[in-house]
């Protein structure tokens, strides 16, 4: 087998068809399988799998995070390369007859990405993820200086090398969000080089950015009525520190840089909840966010000012909000201010 397709999927009746149909429909010339690892969905995505019948191989386990799926794809792959693909993603029918021949051609490189389009729900492109600026092979030196963006649905590794480091760090369980692909590639880069094929042959399916903000509100809160609630709220950004603490355990002070805008991006993240939260007239829930973001960055005096409003009644701040300039306004009160992908 040359190729292994490997697709975690939990809660994805929506998408999972168009995702494993455009793995089938590879114009490859080589041998490939395509295993879709179900994580204990509980809506209609494995009754979706079914329809495909022995074209695919399904894997179930009960739900413990990608990280734990992909391992148990690539544990089960019987190809001399694994693609992945999630399971909210597509490819373009080129896909592996782009990236395979490399790493054919190279025997010192381990890993071959590709650039990724955002589409939108029309499916109009909205962006590219991989900047002019990153679209070339890093050293690990540059991974490690820089945020290299590298997408699991546009890479193909080597099945050995991905035994070698023992896939993907289980440590990141179903209930954190990102930070375990990251880790992950720079594991990869240590064993060769990763080259990059000039080509778009990834399909992302983006959402609006405030409504996917305001939803990410949604599904993270809970009712804030005791300190252990909201603790347990802050644990799903424990995906942050459990990646800061890997960095600096398999880099050392190489790794500084990386677990540091781990840690800073808790507090903004924190910091944009809380902006959410004050947007919706929940100013007990921002001034909660507030100080834990204080908490991890205590010397952002902006957070201190976001506080000090919160705190206010809201009678009172509607009065003086008036008074303020627009900006000013928006910083304090929310929602948080979003930046889209660059094109």
């Amino acid at each position: 087998m040359k190729v292994s397709v490997v697709i975690p999927t939990y809660n994805d009746e929506g998408t999972i068809v168009a995702t494993v149909e455009s793995a089938l429909a590879q114009r490859f010339e080589g041998e490939f399988e395509v295993i879709v690892v179900n994580d204990g969905s509980t809506d209609g995505t494995r009754a979706e799998l079914a329809k495909f019948g022995d074209r695919i191989r399904v894997l179930d386990q009960e739900n413990r995070g990608v990280s734990a799926a992909r391992n148990a794809g690539i544990q089960a792959a019987t190809g001399e390369y694994v693609a992945l693909l999630d399971a909210d993603d597509t490819w373009t029918g080129d896909k592996l007859a782009k990236t395979v021949p490399v790493l054919d051609r190279n025997p010192a490189c381990v890993a071959v990405f590709s650039n990724v389009v955002g589409v939108d729900g029309a499916s109009r492109e909205v962006w590219y993820f991989v900047a002019p600026e990153f679209r070339r092979s890093p050293t690990l030196d540059e991974m490690l200086n820089l945020s290299w963006p590298y997408l699991p649905s546009a890479v193909v590794i080597r099945r050995d090398t991905l035994l070698a480091i023992g896939g993907f760090s289980e440590e990141f369980k179903a209930e954190h969000w990102g930070c375990e692909d990251v880790f992950f590639m720079m594991m990869v880069r240590e064993r060769g080089e990763i080259l990059y094929v000039p080509e778009t042959l990834v399909r992302y399916r983006c959402r609006d950015f405030h409504a996917h903000f305001a939803n990410r509100l949604r599904n993270r809160r809970f009712e804030m009525d005791s300190v252990e609630a909201f603790r347990e709220f802050e644990r799903r950004f424990e995906a942050n520190f459990i990646f800061a603490r890997l960095m600096l355990e398999h880099f050392g002070a190489r790794g500084r840089k990386h677990a540091t805008w781990a840690i800073d991006t808790v507090a903004r993240d924190l910091i944009g909840v809380g902006l959410m939260a004050m947007h919706q007239d929940d100013r007990a829930f921002a001034r909660r966010c507030y100080l834990a973001a204080i908490r991890h960055r205590p010397l952002t005096l902006k957070t201190y000012c976001r506080l000090a409003w919160a705190m206010l009644p809201g009678k009172a701040a509607r009065t003086l909000s008036p008074m303020f300039p627009p900006g000013l306004r928006r910083s304090l009160s929310g929602p948080p201010v979003l930046e889209e992908r660059p094109q």
